[in-house]
């Protein structure tokens, strides 16, 4: 067999090949902003307040689009508390730990949570059954790691630094004495989780004075901390909350739970206590309230639980070397109760009949109905008629045919035609559809670019290359731009947006 030469290379043309390869991969190539960091969070530490703090921040930065955060109020001493938003769906699961000082152990459980679910969203990676991405575009957890910061530093610090009638008084709250590891209320001595109004007359085995431990206050809600939580609770509307402590493995379910309610939420609990492996506490008649869960599922009527996460420890602190047992047990048990969470929620959606032309900006899968557990078709980037709403689902009419789609954000929008121009100061990144997540198509140069449509905070821009989004947040258009605003509500203009797909 006669083979053909091989042509060769001088080295400036193979200098020249590797450095097209470069700028191609490049150019297709996921930033590295948007791709995990390694772990930010280390449970394996007396995991305190101030670490904490920073631990949220460094959160934040590393997972802008899907991590925020805020103060829901301040302790009698000054320490803030602090609420972690981690998704971006409708429906709302809400997670809370350390009511009680010495079970801060908690705290470093949330914690881990929130760093793990959000490395595996920017990975697009599945934990164990469940498809992070996909599930906390439809739900938003949020959490409170630490509900009592003023007890969590009394108990791992003592009363070092304090003003001196301060660090007296705790300490005969303490039973003078200086092991304050044992240390269960606020630094008021209440304990956090009598203080809640349920049942609060009538709460067993409440110290008179306060303490160490037990004391449930001169009244219900009294504690600065508990009228936050109560707040917060109302602002967001949970479907499903837990409340983590620590000592036990059992799980609460019931609080003179509504008869309508009972299967449900027994059912949940049988499912969380397979998960866990830990025991489900049987119902009492005249349960002592004042907990946290307590009150929510009287005032809500919708599934509360309490999940002791450890083995008995005692007047004292979990070990750290039983952490690694307690996230095996609990780190699907947010995932799960996300699902729940989502599945409630949009049962008591009413059904909205539309009438409205929206653009599909991305490929979608097309159901039968709402929750089929298999599509029938994937839609291609179209115009689309939507007669329907759900929730988060949407009935189309597509060059398809009729069906469901359950839209991601971003990828379903009505789009504002713009004819306009805007200066692009520093290097961005055009995306595909206009969302932080969606596939990054190239990254732009500073220059002008013009844009023709608009989305919330997005610009539609046209290239050589295609027409893509860029995010608008930091972007303004040139004051000449001539905007062209929709023709009815709901319904683009007789010239279309192009959307260019590749």
């Amino acid at each position: 067999m006669i083979k053909s030469p091989v042509p060769k290379t001088t080295p400036m043309k193979r200098v020249l090949f590797v450095l097209c390869l470069f700028l191609v991969a490049s150019f297709f190539a996921v930033p590295q902003s948007a791709k995990a960091s390694t772990s930010i969070v280390n449970p394996n530490q007396i995991y305190s307040y101030s670490i904490m703090q920073k631990d949220i921040k460094r959160l934040t930065d590393a997972y802008p689009d899907l991590i925020s955060y805020e103060t829901i109020g301040k302790t009698k001493y000054g320490r803030e508390l602090w609420a972690i938003k981690l998704g971006r769906g409708e429906s709302v699961l809400f997670l809370n730990g350390s009511h009680h000082a010495r079970e801060w152990i908690t705290t470093s459980l949330l914690m881990k949570m929130i760093d793990t679910y959000a490395a595996s969203y920017y990975d697009n990676t599945n934990i164990s059954k469940y498809n992070v991405r996909e599930l906390l575009d439809h739900v938003s957890i949020w959490f409170v790691p630490m509900v009592n910061p003023d007890g969590v530093t009394l108990s791992q610090q003592g009363t070092a630094g304090l003003p001196a009638n301060l660090a007296k008084s705790l300490k005969q709250y303490n039973d003078n004495s200086t092991n304050f590891n044992r240390w269960k209320a606020n630094m008021q001595g209440i304990d956090l989780n009598r203080q809640y109004p349920a049942k609060w007359n009538t709460i067993r085995n409440a110290q008179a004075y306060p303490w160490h431990q037990n004391y449930k206050g001169t009244r219900a809600a009294q504690a600065p901390e508990v009228q936050s939580m109560m707040d917060f609770t109302y602002k967001i509307d949970p479907e499903l909350t837990i409340s983590y402590h620590s000592s036990g493995q059992i799980l609460f379910w019931h609080f003179n739970t509504l008869s309508e309610n009972l299967s449900r939420d027994k059912a949940i609990a049988a499912e969380l206590s397979k998960l866990t492996g830990y025991s489900l506490v049987k119902p009492e008649k005249n349960p002592s309230g004042g907990g946290y869960k307590d009150w929510f599922i009287q005032e809500f009527g919708r599934p509360g639980f309490t999940i002791e996460v450890a083995e008995y420890a005692g007047e004292r602190s979990v070990p750290l070397s039983a952490f690694n047992g307690i996230w095996s047990r609990n780190k699907l048990v947010p995932l799960f109760t996300a699902q729940k969470s989502y599945n409630l929620w949009l049962e008591k959606q009413k059904v909205q009949y539309l009438q409205q032309s929206m653009s599909l900006l991305a490929e979608t899968k097309l159901y039968s109905k709402i929750g089929a557990a298999d599509s029938i078709s994937k839609l291609n980037p179209q115009q689309v008629e939507v007669t329907a709403q759900k929730g988060d689902w949407y009935q189309v009419v597509s060059n398809q045919g009729t069906g469901w789609i359950q839209s991601s954000p971003g990828k379903l929008a009505v789009v504002e035609n713009i004819d306009a121009t805007a200066d692009l100061k520093n290097n961005a990144y055009a995306y595909k559809y206009p969302d932080a997540f969606s596939p990054k198509v190239s990254t732009l140069s500073p220059q002008t670019v013009q844009v023709i449509g608009r989305w919330s905070d997005w610009f539609l821009i046209s290239t050589d290359n295609g027409n893509w989004w860029i995010d608008g947040r930091h972007i303004e258009l040139n004051s000449t731009s001539e905007e062209i605003a929709p023709a009815a509500v709901g319904k683009l203009p007789d010239t279309e947006v192009q959307i260019t797909t590749h």
